[in-house]
């Protein structure tokens, strides 16, 4: 059977009969064999594409059939307003018309993309790395490979003009699937992956290191003045590759080096993404069940298990560490609960241990009202504690005041949702954005009144090694 799906608001069939069709998006979904990232990465492809994965779970996704943009009439700027603007034109994009193979799995694509940190400072304005990152923008992907611990699936998507039959289009679409399928399949048995990433050139630190330490202590000033509680600095360096770079060869580096991350990629353009494996979730909404955590106070890791043990220890011992972690827990709990949310028990800190790094990580998990949409929940919590500071408002004037650039979309939420409202969303972390054969990379430190300017640098540093390492460049001189 082949029908119309209808969704809430759009037309029935028997309504929309007596009217002139309209153009249409199909979608049909076929189960792949077992498959891993890398063949679908492996897969030759230019332009739009992207990637998450969040543990066993993850998604690839190529081409484009529609797109929500901000710079297409989005009102203002703050971050709640796009949240809800593309809530809205999402909603009115899973409302048109659409057929689906009912005679296979019911599947439509979800909606890929992000926002940027603060869009009031408009990176996408200038020439540069974030001119193809607007405030917002999401993709409705032509393909999208998903797969879990159930199996594998590939849901492909078109729109079609008026004239063509609904049966004519879903046999197109099942044969550019089985196509699709047949391709996949032999990327799969050969263990096809992407490339190596190109040799790395040069790096350059672009904030003096005297520079950003004094506008730390300016910082400082003002959280132990009470002014704020917490403030977030970054500051971005420049790495230069030999050639253009593959971005699936990037993001495989990552994989392989950092599985317990949360892994995102969105290309707008063969040489144009954004890229990183972000140690924390946004959020995670499924149904009416909401999981999010807090992710704050970091040292290095140790070099042998008892150092390693020892410098975890200390970092729950740390008065500083857990005053800037009981930031975001606090700041997470509490927004949540203005919203109407009740978040379960919190528990106490544990250590998440990344290869270079280890944190403190508090997981939250709540229940949330019917039709509650995973948006609703990012413009509740983004920019949260953990990437910008407290009071949030107040945190966010020291950023625009001390860090000369905008941040673009690092530390902004990325991820994805669907026509249910579901969806994942993580800060855009330990990330680096293309430009070329060009990448600049982002890192922050989380200022607190017992934070010291030296060891702040010095964290921004291990930071910087996540992307530094799958760009194949061991240590900064």
């Amino acid at each position: 059977m082949r029908a119309v799906q209808p969704s809430p608001g759009t037309r029935t069939v028997e309504a929309a009969a007596a009217e002139p069709e309209a153009a249409y998006f199909a979608s049909l979904t076929l189960r792949l064999p077992s498959i891993e990232p890398e063949a679908v990465l492996a897969a030759p492809t230019v332009g739009m594409r992207g990637f998450w994965q969040s543990g066993p779970h993850w998604i690839a996704h190529a081409g484009s059939v529609a797109e929500i943009d901000s710079r297409e009439g989005a009102p203002g700027s703050a971050p709640g307003d796009l949240a809800s603007w593309t809530r809205e034109r999402a909603a009115r994009l899973f409302s048109e018309p659409w057929v689906l193979d009912l005679d296979g799995e019911v599947r439509r694509p979800r909606l890929h993309g992000g926002f940027a940190f603060d869009p009031a400072r408009g990176a996408d304005r200038e020439p540069g790395f974030w001119e193809a990152f607007p405030s917002a923008r999401f993709v409705l992907p032509a393909y999208e490979v998903e797969a879990d611990g159930r199996g594998a699936w590939l849901t492909v998507t078109r729109r079609f003009a008026s004239d063509i039959s609904r049966d004519k289009a879903i046999d197109r679409l099942r044969r550019r699937a089985t196509r699709t399928r047949e391709q996949l399949a032999r990327l799969e048995r050969r263990g096809a992956a992407p490339g190596p990433v190109p040799t790395a050139t040069a790096f350059e630190e672009l904030v003096d290191r005297r520079q950003w330490q004094r506008a730390v202590d300016k910082v400082l000033d003002e959280i132990r003045s009470g002014r704020v509680r917490k403030a977030v600095l970054a500051r971005h360096s420049d790495i230069t590759l030999g050639e253009l770079p593959d971005s699936g060869a990037v993001l495989t580096a990552l994989r392989t080096a950092n599985p317990l991350a949360h892994l995102y990629l969105m290309q707008f353009a063969r040489d144009r993404f954004l890229v990183g494996a972000a140690p924390e979730l946004i959020g995670s909404l499924r149904g009416r069940r909401f999981r999010t955590m807090a992710v704050g106070g970091s040292t290095p890791r140790g070099a042998d298990p008892a150092a390693d043990a020892w410098l975890g220890r200390q970092l729950i011992d740390s008065r500083k560490n857990r005053e800037e972690h009981l930031v975001v827990v606090e700041d997470i709990v509490e927004r949540l609960r203005q919203a109407g949310v009740e978040v379960d028990a919190v528990p106490e800190p544990a250590l998440l241990r990344l290869p270079r790094i280890q944190h403190l990580r508090t997981d939250l998990e709540a229940v949330t009202r019917p039709g509650t949409h995973i948006l609703s929940l990012v413009e509740t919590l983004h920019p949260s504690a953990a990437v910008c500071g407290d009071p949030r408002h107040a945190a966010l004037d020291l950023i625009r005041a001390h860090e000369p650039e905008s941040r673009g979309w690092y530390a902004g939420p990325v991820g994805w949702f669907d026509e249910e409202g579901d969806g994942e969303f993580a800060p855009a972390l330990r990330c680096g954005v293309a430009r070329g054969p060009l990448l600049r990379l982002y890192a922050g430190a989380g200022l607190v009144s017992d934070s010291w300017a030296p060891a702040e640098w010095d964290e921004t540093r291990v930071k910087l090694q996540t992307m530094l390492a799958a760009l194949g460049v061991a240590r900064m001189q």
